[in-house]
């Protein structure tokens, strides 16, 4: 049974047995009520009946000094009963031997046992589906030794609960039918967001990460709505990055197999010459040659993916460092590289005071990365400058004024492998992993790594720190060297 059929069984039932409980305790109020008052009013008339009666006979007993008849007895109860018969109410006199006056109905059935110690006795007797009140007792006075009995006919009493009672089932009846309606109707509309929560984690459970609810109102249904939203909305998240995971291993497999294959190829080419031909020495130097510049390259790719794994899973040692002594260092280990190619780095900081919380290590090897790839872009004689400023967060440049690249490049150059110039880049000796190393590094500083470029014009790396990692502020001085 789902939870809104229980909720409607349960409040329908607490519901009608209340209402009946109620309804027939009002009725036995009302019966219970108007029977008293009966009775009151029977009473009342009995006490008043004999007191008539005494009044009556010692009236006759002092005017004429003796008893009256037994026919003065009935004349007068005949009075008292033509009165109260209008009123269904029945009267009889009964002597010590015999009853002497009584039009009392026969299937009453009167009964001559009265109680030593009581001025009357009062019951109520059902005959033939009839009720009859029953009051009787000694009259005492002159008529002492007679009993007055006196019977009142409660049929209308008992007719009227009947009906009320009657009455009192059909409301309750018409009640709990529109009860039940409205209660029905408002138990689904009430849970109408229980089943749109059902749908929706159907469909999760489907896999369909993409299904969002709407409850409105401000009510906990709606705060539970936004919950899953939420909920939903991380799975889909994970989901995605999962598949995302998933492609960018099976790319980066793709084309690390790419990548081995051709310097394999060419050494087991070399070797295979150096094998079988009996060639000049000189020739067999160059084979070797070739076969230890293909070695070169595996060996490159292999410590790059080793940075790239060591980037990942890597704990910062974080420590203060100056800007420009990091730019310094950066600068002297790429400083042969430069000279080869007559280029001069610069470099521009806000001054000697300002610091930065990194691994030294880490943002050494991007920066470097960064230099390296901006020389490779560049013209031989031409300039790479390194800038930092903090307006408002922490921010650290490498610009070249080389060859740029296309929009459509920028979208790609981050991943594993890419790269820009295939030819070049093989001629020099790069993989393609540099900066995705770079990347990864910023990742782990709470950075964000930007390449602005534009073809003919250079490129900017731009690593900004988004984190409260850094200081907020730097002097601004500037300082080249």
């Amino acid at each position: 049974m789902k939870f809104w059929q229980k909720a409607f069984v349960g409040i329908l039932l607490v519901f009608i047995i209340s209402l009946d409980i109620s309804l027939y305790l009002t009725s036995r109020y009302s019966f219970d009520l108007n029977l008293k008052r009966d009775t009151d009013r029977a009473l009342g008339e009995y006490h008043f009946i004999i007191n008539g009666l005494n009044d009556s006979i010692n009236s006759i007993h002092y005017r004429w000094e003796g008893q009256p008849s037994q026919a003065y007895y009935e004349s007068l109860m005949q009075s008292y009963a033509d009165y109260y018969g209008r009123q269904r109410v029945f009267l009889g006199l009964r002597g010590t031997d015999k009853m002497i006056f009584s039009n009392i109905p026969a299937d009453v059935g009167l009964s001559k046992e009265q109680p030593e110690h009581e001025a009357y006795t009062m019951r109520v007797k059902n005959s033939s589906g009839i009720h009859y009140l029953i009051i009787s007792g000694k009259i005492g006075g002159q008529l002492e030794g007679n009993d007055l009995v006196y019977v009142r006919d409660l049929t209308e009493l008992y007719r009227a609960n009947v009906q009320l009672t009657w009455y009192l089932v059909i409301v309750s009846i018409a009640v709990e039918i529109t009860l039940s309606l409205v209660l029905f109707l408002f138990l689904r509309k009430l849970t109408h967001p229980i089943r749109i929560l059902q749908s929706a984690t159907r469909t999760l459970s489907d896999g369909i990460y993409n299904s969002r609810i709407q409850v409105p109102g401000k009510d906990e249904f709606h705060d539970l709505a936004e919950n899953f939203n939420q909920m939903a909305e991380s799975i889909q998240d994970k989901m995605d990055e999962l598949d995302r995971n998933a492609r960018d291993k099976q790319r980066l497999i793709d084309n690390l197999a790419h990548e081995l294959r051709t310097p394999l190829t060419a050494i087991r080419g070399y070797a295979e010459y150096l094998q079988g031909a009996n060639t000049h020495e000189r020739n067999r130097i160059k084979a070797a040659d070739h076969m230890i510049r293909e070695i070169d390259r595996i060996k490159n790719l292999a410590f790059k993916l080793l940075d790239l794994s060591l980037a990942k899973n890597h704990c910062l040692e974080l420590q203060e460092i100056g800007v420009l002594e990091i730019f310094s260092q950066v600068k002297l280990m790429a400083e042969l590289a430069l000279k080869e190619r007559k280029l001069r780095l610069t470099l521009h900081a806000d001054s000697e005071l300002a610091k930065l919380t990194c691994d030294v290590v880490l943002l050494q090897s991007l920066l470097l990365n960064l230099v390296e790839n901006a020389a490779k872009a560049s013209t031989d004689g031409s300039v790479i400058e390194m800038y930092t400023y903090g307006n408002p967060v922490s921010v650290l440049e490498i610009r070249d004024y080389g060859m740029g690249m296309q929009e459509e490049q920028l979208q790609y150059v981050f991943e594993p492998f890419y790269r820009v110039d295939s030819a070049r880049s093989r001629n020099s000796g790069g993989v393609g992993l540099g900066l995705t190393l770079c990347r990864e590094i910023a990742r782990l500083h709470g950075a964000e790594l930007q390449l602005i470029s534009q073809p003919g014009e250079g490129t900017t790396a731009r690593l900004s720190f988004t984190t409260s990692l850094q200081p907020a502020e730097y002097s601004q001085m500037s300082a080249e060297i």
